[in-house]
């Protein structure tokens, strides 16, 4: 498992520039990097400090195991995730700072200046949670993690 969560996180930092899109669905981005791993992506850039960052929430399958494990990762922009716990309660919002019922709250685990999720009932929740949203209109997410107290001071 261990491996999976490695490749999983390799396979979003490091996707072969060769790697042909299989697909593109609005700014999600379906791609091959590897002949049995699959990558659904969103990225999305901004300018912080006066340099352009981006952010990117993927989800990933290596289908050479056989096994269908389907993994998330969530890259935050650079410089404004540090904590230093195991596990990361990450909100998922439809509307910024408007506390809804049907808002996700999930923990992800920390892989430090990442988090991801392995557990397939929380995979499928978060893809079924996408899907609702985007099935109602819902053109953003806001997703919200707390930041650890103990490290040095964060944007």
């Amino acid at each position: 498992m261990r491996r999976f969560l490695l490749s999983t996180a390799v396979v979003l930092y490091l996707s072969v520039p060769a790697a042909i899109a299989a697909a593109r669905y609005g700014e999600w981005l379906l791609e091959q990097p590897r002949s049995s791993v699959l990558t659904l992506t969103f990225k999305q850039s901004a300018s912080l400090d006066n340099k352009v960052a981006t952010s990117e929430l993927g989800f990933v399958c290596d289908q050479g195991d056989k096994s269908g494990i389907v993994g998330a990762v969530l890259i935050p922009f650079d410089g404004t995730f540090e904590n230093r716990q195991n596990v990361i309660p990450v909100l998922f919002q439809k509307n910024n700072g408007q506390y809804d019922s049907s808002n996700l709250l999930q923990r992800w685990k920390n892989g430090t200046d990442y988090m991801f999720l392995e557990a397939k009932n929380d995979v499928d929740e978060l893809a079924l949670f996408l899907k609702t949203n985007d099935a109602d209109g819902v053109e953003t997410i806001h997703i919200f993690f707390p930041h650890d107290l103990d490290a040095t001071p964060q944007v």
